[in-house]
């Protein structure tokens, strides 16, 4: 008789080779990242919502502690993350030699470093969700961890919102499955999904859709073959599940709540301080009857889908189609063709629900992740935006890795070469975008080359090239940047702009050139287009200074210190200088006296504030400033001069 030989299975040795397989998957993970994304090291901050969130902003560039209570009191441009403002602040590094003195380094380096924690968090929930299937999470992470679609919420500093937020949703999500799973003393696992989910709204508040998230997580584990408790109803379950989740919903309508009121310029009950002016927010909601909405919406859920298999033809931004678009042509074809289809895939989910529940998972989660950024409501001029893909895509990636890992072994061998070459080719489409956001000049030309006739990107490049224009020490290439910014303002003009910030920087330009006539025309509308910023008033002061209109100037001066105290040590030094040259010092000590307490290290100041108290027969007074002035520039000749006149003769001339 032969002997049956049969091999016995060593529990140590597979959960060794289970753990290796592990340890390489997750390190596979990490280099994808690191091979995707390491040069948007190299990158800069772009004007497009980067001075809002960082160069500008003293919450984050404040070299002292961060300022909590006012982090968590303060409105950035018309949205409420403070956890996203936090973390900025502490990526803040000082730069000398950089443009703007800080160095944009630590922050897209902290941009990374949570996509690749993101891209683990992605590996682990599909691995609790589908019984430890490697082959599953791995191909769901990789494709997340490199698709070019992420490209701008990874390479963007201000898109740091996205990466933070989903750092905390995807943490809440795994805290949420081990509450579902572990039967006893599970309550803990609650605890610390709720707090993670908080994070997460307070990072992004478009995470408020965490509890159906968490519903759609409850009925697919407990759709499985065993319930989650043995015994247990569907019933009771669905009540465990429930009554947990009320106060993740009460957050939701909260933070809904207090999104809304902020984005449409409002103070939700007082509570807030806005970093900018609140009548600067584009609320585009009214362009659009709810027919169209609702058909840009359903556009945008299908157009999301194709470029998550091909995803070509990128941008910054994606305008809203214009009227004319809108009511001829091929768009109000494709738009009721969407709504066609949206209804149907939405009732194409519900069916499915009992017989293919993946299938429901997957769009279910693609859904519920892009429902609030579908722009049925909306605030802004973009159609579409990449960033919003970042945590959909994970259901849409889950479903080709699911039908793969129950594939025959012969056809699983060639869908997995299939996804490899996917994954290749958006390795290279990724890092191609990523050098788009280098710099606001790369990024908006793409923009313009997309969609020339946008005055958005023509204005915001015109901005970069006046801003490079500003800091350069070459007179030539000056003059070649200004003669671009011109270019490019003087389009968006043409395209009708309503942007006051083009005709300021057309002014400056001008008065660099001692075009004085144009400059000032070119304030004056600035000024009559947004009559609130105190920065127009300060550059026309400067015109009406060099135009001897010396009333006109200090009048400029006074309107835009009270507009933007912040900027108050150069009006006051400018508005002194002019009050000692139309014989005002009295007024002009004023002003020194208040610029001496903001700025007591500069011996100008001191030097001045002298000269006016000698015209005023302040002998004594002059004495101590000169005094104090040559103490803060020792072996001043003239300073030494002026003390031994006034000593001597208590004058002079």
């Amino acid at each position: 008789m032969k002997k049956q030989s049969r091999k016995n299975k060593n529990p140590v040795t597979e959960n060794y080779n289970s753990g290796k397989s592990l340890s390489l998957a997750l390190a596979l993970l990490v280099i994808l990242v690191l091979l995707t994304w390491s040069g948007a090291i190299h990158n800069n901050f772009v004007s497009w919502d980067d001075f809002d969130y960082v160069i500008n902003n003293e919450l984050v560039r404040n070299d002292k502690a961060p300022d909590l209570k006012a982090i968590f009191s303060t409105v950035v441009s018309l949205n409420y993350h403070p956890l996203t403002i936090l973390s900025l602040s502490l990526n803040d590094n000082d730069c000398k030699n950089c443009q703007d003195g800080i160095s944009p380094r630590p922050f897209i380096a902290g941009n990374i470093i949570l996509h690749a924690l993101n891209t683990l968090l992605v590996f682990i929930l599909i691995y609790l969700l589908f019984r430890k299937d490697l082959i599953v999470s791995f191909i769901v992470a990789a494709v997340f961890a490199v698709h070019p679609m992420h490209v701008e919420s990874v390479a963007w500093i201000s898109a740091r919102k996205d990466v933070l937020s989903s750092f905390f949703f995807l943490s809440g999500l795994i805290s949420w499955i081990r509450y579902i799973i572990t039967p006893d003393r599970k309550y803990p696992w609650l605890i610390l999904s709720f707090l993670l989910f908080v994070a997460a709204t307070l990072s992004k508040a478009t995470t408020v859709v965490f509890p159906l998230v968490a519903i759609l997580i409850w009925y697919l584990i407990y759709q499985k073959p065993d319930p989650v408790q043995k015994g247990e109803s569907l019933k009771d379950s669905f009540s465990h599940v429930i009554i947990p989740l009320v106060p993740f919903f009460a957050v939701s309508v909260f933070i809904g709540l207090i999104t809304i009121n902020v984005q449409n310029g409002e103070n939700f009950l007082g509570m807030f301080q806005f970093s900018r002016e609140p009548e600067d927010a584009i609320n585009t909601a009214g362009d659009f009857s709810i027919l169209q909405r609702t058909g840009i919406a359903c556009y945008g859920f299908f157009v999301y889908m194709i470029k998550f298999l091909i995803p070509v033809r990128l941008s910054t931004f994606y305008p809203y189609p214009s009227p004319e678009e809108l009511s001829h042509g091929l768009m109000p074809v494709l738009f009721i063709i969407s709504v066609i289809a949206f209804i149907l895939v939405v009732l194409l989910i519900f069916l499915s629900i009992k017989k293919t529940k993946i299938f429901a998972f997957c769009l279910g989660f693609y859904l519920l992740n892009l429902i609030l950024v579908l722009h049925f409501v909306s605030v802004g001029k973009a159609m579409l935006a990449e960033r919003y893909t970042y945590l959909p895509y994970i259901g849409l990636a889950l479903l080709p890795a699911w039908f793969i890992s129950r594939t025959r072994p012969e056809t699983k061998r060639v869908l997995l070469f299939i996804i490899a070459v996917f994954i290749v080719i958006f390795i290279i489409l990724a890092r191609k975008q990523v050098n788009v956001w280098h710099d606001s000049g790369s990024l908006w030309t793409q923009v313009i080359e997309k969609y020339p006739g946008q005055e958005l990107a023509r204005s915001a490049r015109g901005k970069h090239y006046y801003r490079l224009a500003s800091i350069s020490a070459n007179k030539e290439e000056r003059k070649n940047l200004e003669e671009k910014a011109l270019s490019d303002f003087r389009v968006a003009i043409s395209l009708n702009t309503k942007r006051a910030e083009v005709y300021e920087y057309m002014g400056v330009i001008m008065l660099t050139r001692s075009d004085l006539k144009n400059a000032l025309q070119l304030m004056n509308i600035s000024i009559k287009i947004d009559p609130g910023k105190g920065r127009s008033y300060f550059n026309r002061a400067i015109v009406h200074d060099q135009m001897n209109m010396k009333e006109e100037a200090i009048r400029d001066y006074e309107t835009a210190l009270k507009l933007d105290p912040g900027m108050a040590p150069d009006i006051l030094r400018n508005r002194s200088v002019l009050n000692l040259e139309t014989g005002k010092y009295e007024q002009a000590i004023s002003d020194l006296d208040a610029l001496i307490k903001l700025d007591e290290r500069n011996f100008i100041n001191y030097y001045n504030r002298a000269f006016a108290k000698v015209m005023l027969k302040d002998i004594e007074g002059a004495i101590e400033d000169y005094k104090s002035a040559l103490k803060l520039n020792p072996g001043d000749e003239q300073i030494i001069e002026h003390i031994r006149v006034l000593t001597e003769s208590g004058n002079i001339n």
